[in-house]
């Protein structure tokens, strides 16, 4: 499989999903969540495949929105939410089971990205931050009800309105992540728990995953649609170019009427 942002490695039960940008960070564009949706559309219909381990190239696991991709409409925002909702769900539903292994920057997509995963392993490395209210805009890919699951109400907002960042420790502590290991173990750790998956019965195995998240998620659809409304909202906003110029700004940032 030849894709220009990410790649496949493995053979048999176990394959790496490599996310491979690793000069910008994996920094996510238009083609990068073309590419991570094309690529879990192939994996999830090789019956071989039992366990599909996410990782990020280079320095970083992602480092969310590419800063230099184009602009684009209100339309096409709003296109370009629906596509990494799709990208999110068909990660989030592969029939294999899903490991994630953070490193280094974790930010806004490249932090909710994970949580579309059955489990996640922090490096000591990891630094997540979920960033989108900080710089204007709301937190899209239908990922808000998967923060909650891993962390409660109270921590996601926390996590999601205040835009704080967090170490692997504290990603340990709220339940975002399942472990953490050395920076030098990560993909080693993640092969290991690869294989406890692969020695476990595959039908009971795909049925359970299948059964937890339909009953985790059973309500998720019903905010779903704020998700790709508010995109366009939030691209009209004054005060949402605001703050998107002002997000390095260590002042106090002031907003006008709207």
């Amino acid at each position: 499989m030849e894709l220009e942002t990410v790649r496949v490695e493995g053979e048999g039960p176990i394959r790496h999903l490599v996310l491979n940008r690793p000069k910008v960070h994996n920094a996510v564009n238009a083609q990068f969540i073309a590419d991570v949706t094309e690529a879990c559309s192939a994996l999830d219909r090789l019956a071989e495949v039992r366990v599909v381990i996410l990782r990020g190239e280079g320095k970083s696991f992602c480092s969310g929105a590419d800063l230099k991709a184009p602009r684009v409409s209100t339309t096409g925002s709003i296109d370009l939410s629906k596509a990494g909702a799709r990208m999110a769900d068909l990660l989030t539903h592969l029939s294999p089971i899903t490991i994630a292994c953070l490193h280094g920057y974790c930010i806004g997509g490249g932090a909710v990205l994970p949580a579309a995963c059955d489990f996640r392993i922090a490096a000591r490395s990891t630094s997540l931050t979920i960033n989108e209210v900080s710089i204007g805009f709301n937190l899209t890919w239908h990922t808000i009800p998967a923060v909650i699951q891993l962390v409660g109400p109270a921590r996601a907002k926390e996590m999601i309105i205040l835009g704080h960042s967090y170490d692997a420790d504290r990603l340990l502590e709220y339940g975002f992540v399942n472990e953490v290991v050395e920076d030098a173990d990560l993909v080693a750790r993640a092969e290991a728990l690869a294989r406890e998956v692969c020695n476990q019965p595959a039908w009971p195995t795909f049925s359970t995953k299948a059964s937890i998240n339909a009953y985790a998620k059973a309500l998720d659809r019903s905010v779903h649609h704020l998700d790709h409304l508010s995109t366009a909202l939030m691209g009209l906003s004054e005060n949402s170019r605001i703050a998107r110029e002002t997000y390095f700004s260590k002042g106090e940032r002031k907003y006008v009427e709207e």
